[in-house]
């Protein structure tokens, strides 16, 4: 999931080797910005505005040392739609911010160059960094189609002063399950709820809990099969994790209703305003938590563990440079910048996302006390497995499960007459 901007649930919250290294032999070799191989200037497509947060900040060092310009051209909505526009054209930009979601089937239709030769041939210091974060654009093929910059891990964000004054025992400060497991989770949601004032828990408007859940309650594969052919969601485990999230509104009525969380940023509201007691959330969204919430004392825990596990989703922050790019030296030089140690200083000291060089991490800062947990999610992730065509996918899936949300059907009815629609679509590269 992109992990650029808060996005509400409904938007939709990727040239051969040899040719890459002969295009960009001109290239600087360092890891921190460079000549850019004679191109003084780039355009680069993005999802958001970066104008004065910490990755506007960044490129501005970049462009200082590089003597590079950079071109921003914010794409603020529909940007799935712009994206696949501009790159199927003549003539993208040098640098795209892609879905992680989207790199492998963007991959297939050859539109995103390979940076494996490039990797190599720059003998890129890549010790620092989580290797499966890393190595999570690789394809089958060995092609590295796009470049994760940094990541968004999610935790358990919950009200301090909301369980002392229940008489509640707070979440664990470690990774750990001890007294924290879905039914502890549920108990805990069930003493914060009052009615009319304020609900226990939220899980299910994060998206990144339909892969974290159903791999926690047992399922093999998550959201998809491991070649990415088959839409795994629906079978059992990974249904019954669903309902079970659901079920906190449905049932057990510890969470707000589906349809007053379809605003903007509204889960983050109700936590700011001291009506939510726990929210599964990014890390992303620290910096507006922690400006808005007053009056109380926030933290953050691992998830609940579920029978089979105690694991997380990280949202993944990757570019491509485009094959028919025409300054391709000049965006692998921001990208090597970006994961420097010196530029993803940038995104931690502005809790805007985690770097991938980690030793920018101990530099984050409380609060929450236990900030250091999100660095430990590394460790303890999950991430959904790749399609050719998992934005298609989602259009058909996604949709439907407003029913269950809604309590008007049950997720394993609906994931199973989704199925046969999602699996064709995972045919066809989109």
């Amino acid at each position: 999931m992109n992990a650029t901007t808060r996005i509400s649930r409904r938007t939709f919250v990727g040239a051969g080797g040899a040719a890459a290294a002969g295009l960009l032999a001109g290239c600087s070799g360092s890891g921190g910005g460079g000549g850019g191989g004679g191109s003084k200037s780039m355009t680069f497509l993005n999802d958001s505005d970066i104008k004065d947060n910490p990755f506007g900040k960044a490129i501005e060092a970049f462009q200082q040392q590089s003597g590079i310009s950079v071109e921003v051209q914010p794409v603020p909505s529909d940007y799935d739609t712009k994206f696949r526009t501009v790159l199927s054209g003549g003539k993208p930009p040098d640098l795209i911010k892609i879905n992680d979601d989207y790199v492998r089937g963007m991959s297939a239709t050859g539109a995103l160059l390979d940076l494996a030769p490039l990797i190599e041939r720059d003998k890129l210091d890549v010790s620092h960094f989580p290797e499966n974060l890393l190595n999570f654009p690789k394809q089958a093929d060995g092609r590295h189609t796009a470049w994760v910059i940094a990541h968004s891990p999610r935790l358990i964000y919950y009200n301090v002063d909301m369980f002392k004054a229940a008489g509640v025992d707070l979440p664990p400060t470690t990774w750990s399950a001890d007294g924290w497991t879905w039914d502890d989770f549920l108990a805990t949601a069930k003493a914060l709820t009052v009615p009319g004032e304020r609900f226990g828990g939220l899980i299910y408007l994060d998206t990144g809990y339909e892969q974290t859940w159903a791999i926690n309650n047992g399922s093999p594969t998550g959201i998809f099969a491991a070649d990415g052919s088959t839409f795994t969601l629906a079978e059992p485990q990974a249904a019954e994790a669903l309902q079970w999230a659901t079920d906190l509104t449905c049932t057990h009525k510890v969470q707000p209703a589906w349809g007053d969380l379809q605003s903007t940023n509204a889960d983050l509201q109700l936590f700011a305003q001291g009506k939510l007691g726990m929210m599964f959330s990014q890390f992303s969204t620290l910096p507006y938590t922690s400006q808005n919430a007053k009056g109380f004392t926030f933290d953050v825990a691992p998830p609940p563990a579920g029978p089979a596990g105690q694991l997380t989703e990280s949202s993944v922050v990757t570019y491509s440079i485009p094959a028919k790019a025409e300054n391709p030296d000049a965006a692998w030089e921001l990208l090597k910048f970006l994961t420097s140690e010196e530029g993803g200083t940038f995104f931690v000291e502005g809790n805007m996302w985690l770097s991938m060089d980690d030793r920018p991490l101990a530099k984050l800062a409380e609060p929450p006390a236990h900030v250091g947990l999100f660095v430990d999610a590394v460790d303890h992730s999950t991430l959904p497995n790749q399609t050719q065509n998992t934005l298609g996918a989602r259009q058909i899936y996604r949709p439907m499960l407003d029913e269950v949300y809604n309590c008007n059907a049950k997720a394993a009815d609906v994931l199973t007459a989704a199925k046969p629609r999602v699996d064709e679509s995972l045919t066809k590269p989109g």
